[in-house]
């Protein structure tokens, strides 16, 4: 069984340090039509369909920007 010491501790605190973290709370309705959309979408994890979701608004905008100009 694997066990969590302070070598293992170390290492997480170093990469937290090197991350930055996004919370949010949903509507338990509104998470339900997240995961359903996920689930149909064929995404293995809610990380990854947030993740995949927020690139994808994140190219719109600033594809919009390069029309702009």
């Amino acid at each position: 069984m694997a066990y969590y010491n302070e070598k293992h501790k170390e290492n997480t605190l170093r990469y937290q340090k090197k991350m930055k973290e996004i919370r949010f709370w949903v509507k338990p309705e509104e998470y339900e039509i997240y995961v359903s959309a996920a689930e149909k979408a064929g995404y293995p994890s809610m990380r990854q369909f947030y993740f995949a979701a927020i690139r994808e608004k994140v190219e719109e905008i600033n594809n919009r920007e390069k029309e702009d100009l």
